[in-house]
């Protein structure tokens, strides 16, 4: 059974074009961008400060998942 897991996973990660990390780096950037700007208005909206917590958690989701798909060499 681990080995067939094992087997599959490799065959999902060959099956992942090279541009795949580049694609999520630039995802992840856009987040940073989007972070930044919650984070001046969350000074004033209590609620800005909640969607900045959201796309924190999304964002940390996304470099996890990236760093499995798509390990740095």
């Amino acid at each position: 059974m681990q080995e067939q897991i094992a087997s599959k996973k490799q065959t999902v990660l060959a099956a992942i074009p090279e541009e795949c990390r580049e694609s999520l780096d630039c995802i992840g950037a856009g987040l940073d961008r989007v972070m930044a700007l919650l984070e001046v208005e969350s000074e004033c909206s209590e609620a800005c400060h909640g969607i900045r917590c959201l796309v924190g958690m999304i964002k940390a989701k996304l470099e996890q998942t990236a760093g499995e798909l798509c390990p740095r060499e």
